[in-house]
């Protein structure tokens, strides 16, 4: 017995000291109710789902009023190589090369950076920016704490398109 009792306590001490982060699959929808037609129920589960879009949504949003807050610099870049890197259990996965082209906010920068992804969690590779899913030309919101623009000082790359912030949308529309 006490060798089972050793092999649990090793399982959870490398769980508890494991980098993974736990990411809950997507609730399923309201289950039907008892007596309501096919037509009823596939009209909740569209607003429950409605319901849940517009909440990350939010939780979007809220991310970018935050990280435009928190940022020491914030730029536009544009992607001017992509490539591979190599990441444990996942194998190849995107590195982008970008070049900041206009200032939002705080310091100027010129220097190209590369991001990519550094690990990998039960929700996916991290961090999820969106510049490592775009193409050579493709442009990007940079926000920017501790320092030049690198791998670990880059807070957010989102696209252009998916801007909602009214903030962004103002310094990008006055910037040259």
């Amino acid at each position: 017995m006490s060798k089972w009792a050793g092999a649990i306590v090793s399982a959870m001490t490398l769980l508890a000291a494991s980098n993974a982060i736990a990411c809950p699959p997507p609730p399923p929808g309201p289950p039907p109710e008892a007596g309501e037609s096919e037509a009823s129920h596939a009209a909740r589960v569209a607003a429950f789902r409605a319901e849940q879009d517009a909440q990350h949504a939010a939780w979007l949003h809220d991310r970018q009023v935050r990280v435009w807050d928190e940022a020491e610099s914030v730029f536009v870049a544009r992607i001017e190589r992509v490539g591979t890197a190599e990441l444990e259990h996942l194998g190849e996965t995107p590195r982008v090369t970008l070049r900041p082209v206009r200032s939002l906010k705080g310091r100027r920068y010129a220097s190209r950076f590369t991001l990519r992804y550094t690990e990998m969690t039960s929700c996916g590779p991290i961090p999820s920016f969106d510049a490592l899913q775009g193409a050579v030309g493709d442009e990007y919101v940079i926000f920017v704490r501790g320092g030049r623009p690198r791998q670990s000082s880059v807070q957010q790359a989102i696209a252009l398109a998916n801007i909602t912030d009214e903030r962004i949308g103002a310094a990008l529309d006055a910037a040259p």
